[in-house]
């Protein structure tokens, strides 16, 4: 027996390195952490480090779950498991979301800050600015994300007036974009709004309409195609029709500028007739004496038309403005009536500024009348033929103006 004496003591390392590992292996299973809930959120990662010796019971512990290339920290895995249900979520698709984001940020970083026009934004010869397509995108009215242009604009500023106002009916009408050149004459006149406007355009992906001739109203430019496409007009659009719904924004847009106003106020101050009842009277002869179907208004008209104010005024002043200042100095020179001629802007401002209007031809004295909007006579034998087949007096004249001849 005394040959095991010896033993002892090696039996006594042995059950206490047993007694040992049974107390190290206990209290790491005590220390590691357990989430029930956690694999509704993703793949639970645990992992722990242990340092070799024994004798240390230090543990490093890395929790998180895996959602993409992202790990939520300890602290967030505890928030998961104990926060409410909106709180989960958002820690959940935090990462994702992230991801996402920076993903998008990178190129909107290197996107530069223009824009073609093309379907809807490309214009062949022109760069729209970021700004600009917000303007014409997020502005009161509806979204709108195609544009409305002109095949072609010509005449002088009576035409360019009919242009712009009838484009802007027709847009509201099939909730198009109008675009207006800024090189357009009106604006050296009137306080437009440019945030639809560029300087030189040709819309692509486009289909274009035309109307049926200069001033009868073509009810087909007014309703929507069916097609996604960029719609460029062709035509003279030459009636009150395509805008009579949108007659007050027309208006407000047709503001004369300060410099233009101010000088309208002096000539009526220096006339001494700012306190009297004003008729503007305006002559168009010049390119019209010879044209076929242009007829100029004759002596007799505008005695006509200036008696028939004379008796239901009280103490007019007639001003006449024109071109041909010799023909309108010989024959309508009166005591009551004066004779104004500058440059076209001031000769169209003075004439909208007055009371009441008479007109002879052409669309110079057709928007003098109609921005008045006092008593209106117009000269009735405004077309002749051939020019009076492409012309519909009711598309062209308001039915509350007064024709005479």
């Amino acid at each position: 027996m005394n040959k095991y004496i010896v033993l002892y003591p090696l039996f006594g390392v042995l059950i206490l390195s047993a007694l040992l590992h049974v107390y190290f292996m206990t209290n790491v299973q005590q220390s590691t952490p357990r989430f029930k809930s956690a694999a509704t959120h993703g793949k639970l990662i645990t992992q722990t480090e242990t340092t070799n010796s024994i004798y240390h019971g230090k543990r490093k512990t890395r929790v998180g779950l895996k959602n993409g290339y992202h790990s939520l920290k300890r602290d967030d895995v505890s928030q998961i498991q104990t926060g409410d249900r909106k709180n989960r979520k958002q820690l959940a698709l935090r990462s994702n979301s992230e991801r996402v984001l920076n993903k998008l940020m990178k190129p909107s970083i290197q996107t530069k800050g223009t824009y073609q026009l093309d379907d809807p934004e490309e214009n062949g010869n022109h760069l729209l600015k970021k700004d600009e397509i917000s303007q014409i995108e997020t502005g009161t009215e509806k979204k709108r994300t195609h544009f409305l242009g002109l095949k072609g604009a010509w005449g002088r500023l009576g035409n360019h007036m009919f242009f712009y106002a009838s484009l802007r009916g027709i847009g509201d009408a099939i909730n198009y974009t109008p675009i207006l050149s800024r090189t357009d004459p009106i604006l050296k006149l009137f306080e437009i709004n440019l945030n639809n406007s560029v300087d030189k355009f040709t819309l692509n992906n486009n289909v274009v309409k035309g109307e049926k001739c200069i001033g009868i109203f073509t009810k087909d430019l007014m309703s929507p195609i069916n097609k996604t496409t960029n719609i460029t007009v062709f035509g003279y659009l030459q009636s009150f029709k395509y805008f009579q719904k949108i007659e007050s924004d027309i208006r407000k847009e047709f503001i004369l500028k300060a410099d233009i106003k101010a000088r309208v106020k002096h000539i009526f101050n220096t006339l001494n007739i700012s306190h009297r009842i004003k008729v503007g009277v305006h002559v168009r002869r010049g390119d019209f004496v010879n044209r076929k179907g242009t007829t100029v208004a004759t002596p007799s008209y505008f005695y006509k038309a200036m008696n028939i104010l004379r008796q239901n005024l009280t103490n007019p002043i007639f001003v006449v403005c024109s071109e041909d200042k010799k023909w309108v100095t010989d024959h309508l020179q009166f005591n009551d009536s004066v004779i104004v001629h500058e440059s076209v802007e001031v000769d169209f401002g003075v004439l909208m500024s007055c009371d009441h209007s008479i007109i002879s031809s052409g669309t110079f004295g057709w928007w003098t009348a109609y921005l008045t909007k006092g008593t209106t006579i117009y000269f009735k034998g405004f077309p002749s033929p051939p020019l009076l087949g492409c012309i519909i007096p009711p598309d062209y004249y308001p039915s509350h103006w007064i024709g005479l001849e």
